[in-house]
This record gives structure tokens, C-alpha cells and sequence, in this order.
């Protein structure tokens, strides 16, 4: 929904003269339904088909100056943080070039894989291989040119980002791989993203989902870097979307939206038009996500923010406090807001303006409190 809302063109630039938004869209993949060998066998050769694709657009249609935007849901998040990473190390590489990406990818995985010393025996040759476009001088380097602040890539916006296969253990624990390719091993915010932004499941168990997280640099944080992650009431899809109830993901988009809105030319129209609630603003439950496939897997409780933190700059959406279920659910939550008010954070106009609209029909508030009662 995010990407039909993005304007063909900027207007609001003082030269009066229209700057052009291009938008380039990856569909999802689903994996409630389907075969193991599809899923799992498939997943790793899914993901590099999809940073190739994205990697391959910018590098196809890139002019420097462009400002880069990403954005993505679950493993789609994955994807946009893996092609910022590649960003950040190898520059972004002309057509010519582009040729040995494949390449290079799978050198990179090699590294992230070895851990013992046969392994280790190999890292010199396979450093000496990337050296030509990890090189600071390279020609991907010079290609994307840094804004005067230091930054190649704008912004990087995230609905809970999952670094893994999102299948329970006891499916995919006779593929070794899986663990190695798809755990998400770096959070680093990397220095040259100007701006990065995720909202976070509050509700998702599931092991296999658990997000992961921003961490800020120092080198980052000097040049003004901006950070922020954000806590909201759902589990996983609730927050990137995927329920016909969502006014979770109302909340979330709408959230992302207030925050680029100032670098981003939206259509709020269409943000405003898309919200059906069926309770009132942030009084919606989570779903239930640990259902069919899913309820072998392991649960855990994430890990929420007790204070303010430097590194991951968390807060917690003020919608999260409307639930009616909260202190039975998550007791510390509120201890913890009120040891820190500073946790919660601020509604930006966007956001207002969304609350002030909020109207349920009677009748789908009444139907909500009655599948409640009976669930």
C-alpha cells in the first residue's frame, strides 16, 4: 500500500521544478502453503533472485544525485536492508559491472559462513576478489555520490524485519543452511543511510519471526544519522499488513507515511481513505499468527525497551496503551512507561489527523466484541 501511495513526481520543491519518483515494486512470497522443499530448499535462491532484482534496478536507472528510498515488509524488509548493505559496500555498480553481481553476492556469503579454520583458509583469496569494488576508490564508490552530509542512501523503512526462513525449528532443522543464510548475523546501521525506520510487532511470539533490530554507529550518529523503531500492538502480519481487519497496519503505514512525508511526496488522500475500522483507534486485539503450520513453533516473549537506548532509539506507539488487555498481557509494558514516559512516542499531524478521522461503524465494533466474548 505504501508503494501505490508514493507520487509520480515531487511538486513541492522550491525550484519549481517537479522532481521524478520512480517506484519499483517486488511482490511478497507466501509460505503457509507451501511444499518444504519449496519453502526451504527455495528460500535462499528466492532471496538472492529478489536483492539481485531490487540491486539491478538501482544500478539500471540510477543517476547520481537520485535520492534512494527503501522500503519492505518481513522478508521483503530483509531484502531492502541487505541491498542498503551491498550499497554500503560496494557502491553502486554501472551495467557493465552489474555482470559479476551474482558473484560477489556469493562471496559475501562465503565470509558471513566461515567460522572454522578450513573455512578461514579461503577468506584472503575471497577478500582479494571483492577488494576491486570494495575498495573506497572504486568505481561503484565514486558512482554513488554521497550527499554533502555523507550519505548515499535517503531512507530505509521497515515493517518488522525476520533475517530468517520463518518456518518452525522442527521443519527446518535437517537443512543446516538454513540457519547460517538466513539469520539476519548484522544490525549495524550502516553510516550511509540518512534515515532508517521500523515499526515492531509487540504481540509476535513465534521464535522463527523475531525481529531484527536497528543498532546505531557512533560514525552514524555523528553525522545526524536518524533512527527510530517503534513498538505497535500485533503480531507480525498485523503489522505489515495481511488481515481484511487492519487497522493495526492503518496504524503502521500511516506512521511511516508521517515520518517521510517531509522527503517523500505521498498521496495522503489515498493513506486517508484506506482505513475500515472495526473498533475504536488502537483497540483492535492482535491476531493469533501461531495457527496451522505455525503452532509448532517455539514461542518466545520479545524483547521490549525498559528505557530509552541511544543505540536502538525504541518508543512505544501511544495507540499500544489503548488496549484494553495490556496489563494482562504485558504487565511490564506499563511499568515501564510509567518509570519512563519518554518510552511512548509523540503522534506526528499525519497521525493526528488519522485519529481525529477514526469513525467505526456500530455494527463492526459490536461484531469485534462479540467474537471476543466467544473466542
Amino acid at each position: 500500500r505504501l508503494s501505490r501511495a508514493i507520487n509520480h513526481v515531487d511538486d513541492r520543491v522550491p525550484s519549481g521544478h517537479p522532481i521524478s519518483q520512480v517506484v519499483f515494486y517486488q511482490s511478497g512470497v507466501g509460505s503457509s502453503n507451501n511444499l518444504y522443499d519449496q519453502i526451504v530448499d527455495g528460500m535462499f535462491t528466492y532471496l538472492c533472485e529478489k536483492v539481485e532484482e531490487a540491486y539491478a534496478f538501482i544500478a539500471q536507472n540510477y543517476h547520481p544525485g537520485d535520492e534512494i528510498f527503501l522500503f519492505g515488509f518481513s522478508r521483503g524488509a530483509y531484502t531492502a536492508r541487505m541491498v542498503a548493505s551491498f550499497i554500503g559496500k560496494i557502491g553502486i555498480l554501472d551495467r557493465t559491472d552489474m555482470d559479476h553481481f551474482a558473484d560477489i553476492f556469493i562471496a559475501f556469503q562465503k565470509i558471513g559462513k566461515m567460522d572454522d579454520d578450513d573455512d578461514e583458509k579461503g577468506k584472503p583469496d575471497i577478500t582479494k576478489f571483492l577488494a576491486r569494488w570494495t575498495a573506497e576508490d572504486s568505481p561503484g564508490k565514486k558512482r554513488a555520490s554521497a550527499s554533502p552530509n555523507g550519505f548515499s542512501i535517503k531512507c530505509v523503512g521497515v515493517f518488522d524485519t525476520v533475517g530468517s526462513v520463518g518456518l518452525p525449528e522442527e521443519l527446518t532443522r535437517r537443512s543446516n543452511r538454513i540457519r547460517t543464510l538466513f539469520g539476519f548475523s548484522d544490525n549495524k546501521l550502516g553510516d550511509h543511510i540518512e534515515r532508517a525506520y521500523q515499526a515492531l510487532a509487540l504481540n509476535e511470539r513465534r521464535a522463527d519471526f523475531d525481529c531484527a533490530k536497528f543498532e546505531q554507529q557512533e560514525s552514524g550518529r555523528r553525522k545526524g544519522q536518524v533512527l527510530k523503531q517503534c513498538w505497535f500492538t500485533g503480531c507480525h502480519s498485523d503489522i505489515g499488513g495481511g488481515y481484511q481487519e487492519h487497522d493495526l497496519a492503518d496504524l503502521t503505514l500511516t506512521w511511516m507515511a508521517a515520518h517521510v512525508g517531509d522527503i517523500l511526496s505521498l498521496n495522503v488522500e489515498y493513506i486517508a481513505s484506506l482505513p475500515d475500522p472495526v473498533a475504536l483507534w488502537g483497540e483492535q486485539a492482535s491476531h493469533n499468527s501461531a495457527v496451522g503450520i505455525f503452532s509448532l513453533a517455539k514461542t518466545i516473549q520479545r524483547k521490549i525497551p525498559t528505557a530509552p537506548d541511544e543505540t536502538t532509539h525504541e518508543t512505544i506507539h501511544p495507540s499500544v496503551l489503548e488496549q484494553k488487555l495490556l496489563s494482562e498481557i504485558i504487565p511490564e509494558l506499563l511499568e515501564n512507561v510509567k518509570k519512563n514516559p519518554g518510552l511512548v512516542a509523540p503522534l506526528l499531524p499525519l497521525e493526528e489527523e488519522l485519529k481525529r478521522n477514526w469513525q467505526v461503524i456500530q455494527s463492526k465494533e459490536n461484531a469485534q466484541g462479540l467474537q471476543k466474548q466467544g473466542s
